[in-house]
């Protein structure tokens, strides 16, 4: 493993690599980074406080790892000590999916692939606010999607492949959504 999460900033040794546009005085996600070729560091990660999910877990590529904070994903690149890319600023949950050499990042209503080519796809958005009973089956993510036009959870199909959802509840009703046009007095 070439990360560990730690309980809190450490109290000795150098300081922690901030990772924040807030400052540098909280403690997030602390992290200790053991890069190939130099000696290990730490990093804080206050993340963007959307959602409460963090964690921390290899790249599919093997080299770089993906922090969420708070909500906040980005990639990080251990050697470099610096963040390759923000990915999404309202995770909910990460999924594994290694037959397919990915991870599938769940927002609140779309999903980011991250593949071990360094290759990625971002869906369209698909719900209106939430996912639930989220299942990978072959190349497909299945699950339901909420719309308040309805009150309802919609089931939706994702190609796991492509990012491709056909029946995404979100798109299929702004499609259906007229236009009001106020006359003035």
């Amino acid at each position: 493993m070439r990360f560990e999460i730690l309980p809190g900033l450490p109290s000795s040794g150098p300081p922690a690599v901030y990772f924040t546009e807030r400052g540098k005085f909280s403690e997030g996600l602390v992290i200790r980074f053991y890069p190939r070729d130099s000696e290990s560091w730490v990093g804080n990660f206050l993340g963007a406080k959307l959602t409460k999910y963090s964690a921390a877990l290899e790249h599919p590529n093997g080299t770089d790892v993906i922090v969420v904070a708070q909500g906040e994903a980005s990639v990080v690149d251990p050697d470099a000590r610096s963040i390759r890319q923000h990915i999404a600023s309202n995770v909910e949950n990460i999924i594994r999916v290694p037959s397919l050499g990915s991870i599938l990042i769940q927002n609140t209503i779309d999903f980011i692939a991250l593949k071990s080519d360094n290759t990625s796809w971002r869906s369209e958005r698909i719900s209106w606010d939430g996912f639930r009973n989220i299942e990978v089956s072959g190349a497909d993510l299945l699950g339901d999607a909420y719309t308040p036009i309805e009150d309802a959870w919609v089931p939706f199909k994702l190609d796991l492949l492509t990012g491709h959802c056909p029946d995404a509840v979100y798109q299929r009703e702004i499609a259906r959504a007229v236009q009001l046009v106020r006359k003035s007095d």
